[in-house]
């Protein structure tokens, strides 16, 4: 697959982490200007989104085996906008600041937990706790059918990396119920992150683990394609699907954690239902 993305270089690094800063910046502002008019910054009407999915994921990120998790899903919009285009893959994003076709705002992601015992490649490893990803995300609409999308996360609790996804949509919604998407998809994560997930140190030898010293650098993490489709059964009750694969790069791709025991490989899918309604907050 050859993908017309190019890898971040610091320049882009840093304008994705400035519009993250706005992002802050504006949220900061409309709280300000918000609470001169109302007690209440969330006050009004919501309308909420939640359900739950089953989804087939690696055993851990480069494994060449498979498990199904249950995962969540969740959204929430003031009722009565516009209900957008959510890829499978995209953070829960709040925006903050909406001109036209662009949107910017936060984001926020989870990523479960690795334990040693998911894996016997994993032995002396140690494990990398639940962790909340949180940051900032622009997306823009070059046209009704066709979006382009980058999210910049730092990682708290298991592991504290950075990482940037950017990836692009094509859109079709060919009548009311069914929206249909697939996009490529490119992935890039610093040296922290890549550490906690694919290196190997003395003292996680010392510990038991088998593979070969590694402390990779920061690098594209991973490029690939996701296809999803939704079908709204009523307006409330929606169908949801997803499969995507991605293929490990760079300094991941060396890893000896996926060279000895996985692969560069990376293949996931889901299906799940979810439930819209309207709440109140005052």
């Amino acid at each position: 697959m050859n993908s017309r993305f190019q890898p971040l270089n610091r320049h882009t690094l840093s304008g994705v982490l400035l519009g993250a800063g706005l992002a802050a910046g504006a949220c900061v502002v409309s709280a300000t200007s918000a609470q001169a008019q109302t007690t209440n910054v969330f006050a009004g009407s919501w309308t909420m989104t939640i359900g739950a999915q089953a989804r087939l994921l690696p055993q851990f990120e480069g494994a060449k085996t498979y498990r199904v998790r249950p995962m969540p899903i969740f959204s929430i919009r003031r009722t009565g906008a516009p209900t957008r285009f959510r890829a499978p893959d995209d953070g829960i994003r709040i925006g903050l600041v909406e001109v036209e076709n662009v949107r910017v705002g936060a984001v926020g992601k989870f990523r479960g937990r690795r334990a040693e015992s998911d894996a016997a490649a994993l032995t002396g490893l140690g494990n990398v706790g639940f962790t909340a990803e949180i940051g900032g995300f622009a997306e823009i609409w070059a046209s009704q059918n066709f979006r382009l999308s980058a999210e910049m996360r730092h990682g708290i609790g298991g592991h504290t990396g950075v990482l940037a996804d950017v990836g692009a949509d094509l859109v079709m919604r060919p009548d009311t119920q069914w929206t249909l998407s697939v996009g490529p998809r490119l992935s890039w994560a610093n040296a922290e992150y890549n550490r906690t997930y694919f290196g190997v140190s003395r003292a996680q030898q010392a510990a038991g683990s088998r593979l070969a010293l590694y402390s990779p650098g920061s690098g594209i993490r991973a490029f690939g394609v996701i296809g999803s489709a939704s079908y709204a059964v009523t307006p409330d009750w929606t169908v949801r699907a997803f499969a995507r694969y991605d293929r490990l790069a760079g300094e991941v791709r060396k890893s000896p954690l996926v060279r000895t025991h996985g692969s560069p490989n990376q293949f996931s899918a889901g299906f799940g239902l979810s439930y819209s309604f309207s709440a109140d907050m005052r």
